[in-house]
């Protein structure tokens, strides 16, 4: 007996299937091969095979004899299946790379903490730390680091710095409604942390964030814009499915690319204005 579960499931369950050995034989074998036989020369008998299969569709209890179709219909179906890419799980980030970038962003706060007022060379020594940052970012996530780079220096103090700061805490574990530095973060207390520095009051909660900013469209969002889907907020990095975020029990703050069914429907939005 085998089990498949996916999910939440509800039960497909299929039971005494009588396969015929000889039919299989012919799926899997080429067109010129001879089906096997007995010992003593005869065609194989039919075998009883019973199996239980999980899925995630409605509830459906299909129990009973399904004759040999089915069989090489599940024979066909699970070479299909290992034929196909399977999705593979996002992964934490490496913490040698989380230090990395997390004390490069630190030093770049510092920085800019250390100005008394924002001259053109101070400007420029600031924008070399992002744009270091964002060639850190970049290849690890396997971007084109000047793509990134331009991203980043294009937004406005307030999104950089945002971002930045956001950054500063890479590695710092997942925690159910948290919002402390270097301690714990949810998804939308690393938000409020990251844009709370650059003096935007945010309340915690991932739908109130996105509420409480002007949505935009992808193409007009910055670096540190945020990113909403039901249930979860995280910040953008300025290049379509990269972002800077919280996910859940287990993780950590973690740079991550979002697959392509999540990115085609996730919503932007604008916390400044």
């Amino acid at each position: 007996m085998s089990t498949w579960v996916l999910g939440d499931p509800q039960i497909l369950q299929l039971d005494d299937i009588n396969c015929y050995l000889v039919d299989i034989w012919r799926v899997i074998a080429p067109v010129n091969s001879t089906a096997p036989r007995s010992s003593q020369g005869h065609p194989v008998t039919p075998k009883t095979m019973t199996t239980t299969h999980v899925y995630t569709h409605s509830n459906i209890h299909i129990h009973g004899h399904v004759r040999r179709y089915v069989c090489l219909a599940l024979v066909a179906a699970a070479f299909v299946m290992l034929g196909l890419p399977q999705q593979v799980s996002a992964k934490p980030m490496p913490q040698s790379q989380e230090r990395v970038i997390a004390q490069s962003a630190q030093e770049a706060v510092a920085v800019f903490d250390s100005f008394t007022e924002l001259g053109a060379v101070d400007r420029n020594d600031f924008s070399a730390l992002v744009a270091d940052i964002a060639r850190q970012a970049a290849l690890f996530l396997g971007l084109d680091v000047r793509v990134m780079q331009q991203s980043w220096l294009r937004a406005d103090m307030s999104h950089k710095l945002a971002l930045i700061n956001g950054l500063t805490q890479l590695g710092v574990p997942y925690k159910n409604n948290a919002a402390i530095e270097n301690v714990a973060f949810d998804c939308s207390g690393l938000v409020a942390f990251a844009w709370g520095k650059v003096g935007v009051d945010m309340t915690h909660g991932s739908s109130a964030q996105f509420a409480s900013a002007t949505r935009v469209k992808v193409d007009e969002a910055q670096p540190g814009d945020l990113i909403w889907r039901p249930g979860h907020i995280s910040m953008y990095l300025g290049v379509p499915s990269a972002v800077l975020q919280t996910p859940y029990s287990g993780r950590s703050v973690e740079l991550q690319m979002m697959n392509e069914r999540i990115t085609s429907w996730v919503k932007y939005a604008n916390p400044l204005i």
